[in-house]
């Protein structure tokens, strides 16, 4: 009975240990140097250039940039291959743990790039998207690989050198005004006001709206001169409107809609970091 029950017991061991098993469809394959293209999308001379910077690049910091390029992770998370393939290939020295691990998938349309313990304050998680996003996707949509590889490892190595910070990601240029929308909006709105303004008898009230518009652009935008310029502007305006005796104007109708549009390519990418990525 006893035995009966270690064997039971075995069993269920067994049973519990093989459901914790995970089997991965993705294999890491061997290195090929500085950069494995499986995928085949890089020529002879574009992976040998890119295999020398990455040499010298080694050779003068110590520190190492790899890169895998591969047709397909097979439903597995790009974050979980990349720190495979790091460790396994032991990207990095193994006391400075300096090791980044760029993964391309070209069919699943992903990047990620890992980073070792060392280069974690230098690469973190909003620069190692920012580089994907700015530096390699769009070079990436128009088919230059080898191009955009370029451009994120020159991003990779100024942001450990410190000549990029991640101010680069965080901080935006002042968008353009869209003169387009405004005019549009100050056309109808300048209607409303003429069937206003076209219903009183008097036509002073156009030099007060006008008065006030000026104030406010002197206050925000500056020039005082405006003020003189939207009140005379206002009289002149609602003196018109009042003689063409479009008094029982309504306003006016807004037909039709707007539109948006959008272009596709690569997306859906994320960055990190994989923990100890220079064991090897």
């Amino acid at each position: 009975m006893n035995r009966l029950m270690l064997r039971i017991g075995i069993a269920f061991v067994l049973v519990g240990a093989f459901g914790f098993v995970r089997v991965r469809a993705f294999d890491v394959p061997a290195e090929q140097g500085f950069v494995t293209d499986i995928a085949g999308v890089l020529s002879t001379e574009e992976r040998e250039i890119i295999d020398e910077l990455l040499s010298a690049y080694r050779a003068e910091t110590s520190n190492e940039i790899a890169i895998l390029i591969v047709g397909t992770l097979h439903d597995e998370e790009p974050a979980d291959v990349a720190v495979d393939v790091g460790r396994t290939w032991g990207v990095g020295d193994r006391e400075k743990d300096n090791g980044i691990l760029m993964l391309i998938a070209i069919d699943d349309r992903e990047i990620f790039i890992a980073t070792g313990y060392g280069l974690e304050g230098a690469v973190p998680d909003i620069v190692a998207k920012g580089i994907i996003e700015n530096d390699i996707l769009p070079r990436f949509r128009e088919g230059l690989y080898a191009d955009g590889i370029q451009a994120g490892i020159e991003a990779l190595q100024k942001h450990i050198g410190g000549e990029y910070t991640a101010d680069r990601y965080t901080h935006s240029e002042s968008p353009d005004l869209p003169w387009d929308a405004l005019a549009f909006l100050g056309f109808i709105l300048l209607e409303f006001a003429g069937a206003f303004l076209a219903r009183s008898k008097s036509w002073w009230l156009g030099g007060v709206i006008g008065a006030v518009l000026g104030c406010l652009v002197a206050l925000f935008i500056g020039g005082w001169i405006a003020i003189v310029v939207l009140t005379l502007l206002g009289l002149l305006f609602d003196f018109i409107v009042s003689r063409t005796g479009i008094r029982n104007a309504r306003g006016p109708r807004i037909g039709g809609g707007w539109g948006s549009g959008g272009g596709g390519g690569f997306g859906g990418f994320g960055g990190g970091s994989f923990g100890g990525g220079g064991a090897g």
